[in-house]
């Protein structure tokens, strides 16, 4: 059993849910379109790209939730390519194209992320002369 902490309503905790799920749905949904504008060649959607992030996490979750082992892993593998195959419009090559690039331009965004948020919360200093 789950328990909630006190001072957080289950109200504030769905609220705060939903910006984090929406946030990971834009981040994902970027990152399967770059690889996929990459990869296929053609001019494909970022609603495309959402329609896999979302479908994927989904399907592929509920998966691994009643088959949680390596067959479970494989099976929401092989899931993913078939959601890139079809929203993308590509053969299986393409779609194994698309996740080997998802991975790279996750690791570069994630790379920028963090360099942005190390700049956002370091306060400046301000250099002293030392004679």
């Amino acid at each position: 059993m789950v328990a909630i902490p006190s001072g957080i309503g289950a109200g504030s905790l769905l609220i705060g849910f939903l910006v984090l799920f929406l946030v990971y749905m834009i981040v994902i949904g970027f990152v399967l379109w770059a690889a996929g504008e990459i990869v296929v060649g053609r001019r494909v959607t970022f609603g495309q790209a959402l329609g896999i992030a979302g479908a994927g996490t989904f399907l592929i979750g509920g998966l691994l939730l009643f088959l949680p082992s390596l067959l479970g892993l494989a099976l929401g593998f092989l899931l993913f390519l078939l959601l890139v195959k079809h929203y993308f419009r590509t053969g299986w090559l393409g779609a194994f194209g698309v996740s080997i690039m998802s991975v790279i331009v996750g690791v570069v965004v994630i790379f920028i992320l963090g360099i942005a948020a190390i700049g956002l919360f370091t306060l400046p200093s301000i250099p002293t002369l030392v004679i």
